[in-house]
């Protein structure tokens, strides 16, 4: 049986990939109540980038993490992502906006002065909305490759219920 999945990760399991999306979730919270109250939201940029870096965490760990093929390195996320959307049959659109998510997430997360100054410009762009994507984005992959795992009965999920992972405070 594989165990690709543990609620708890309080004793001798870890859930790095659960983690790192329940902070997310977390901060997402926290920001759209910040930005109800109506009043200057302290350090919203930062907060923006810190939250897409966070929910792409969640899903490179969910993937990496759950690699059906092993071998000597981890592929990358996007290869990853790929090879389960044309193993299962998915959604081939899924494959851009992959890209275009792991994309945002690798230029937030490997912010630098660069020859051009490309990254600190393509973090300067980090808006509410591009936030909120990302963040959607991150759950579809979530949902997305937790129902792919529930398909194989060999696959030991416990109960799992991204809704409620979604609605936790």
């Amino acid at each position: 049986m594989r165990r690709y999945y543990f609620i708890d990760s309080s004793g001798e399991d870890t859930n790095l990939q659960l983690y790192s999306l329940k902070q997310a979730k977390h901060q997402w919270a926290a920001l759209r109540d910040d930005l109800s109250a109506g009043d200057e939201v302290e350090h919203f940029h930062e907060r923006c980038v810190f939250l897409i870096c966070t929910i792409g965490l969640s899903v490179s760990q969910l993937l990496g993490q759950n690699n059906p093929e092993s071998s000597d390195r981890v592929p990358s996320p996007k290869s990853i992502f790929d090879s389960l959307v044309d193993r299962h049959g998915l959604d081939p659109t899924l494959k851009s906006k992959f890209k275009e998510f792991i994309d945002t997430y690798d230029q937030c997360r490997h912010f630098g002065l660069t020859d051009d100054g490309s990254r600190h410009w393509q973090v300067s762009q980090v808006t509410l909305d591009k936030t909120r994507e990302a963040y959607e984005f991150g759950l579809l992959v979530w949902d997305t490759v937790i129902s792919v795992f529930r398909r194989d009965p060999q696959n030991e999920l416990d109960e799992l219920d991204l809704s409620v992972v979604q609605d936790e405070p």
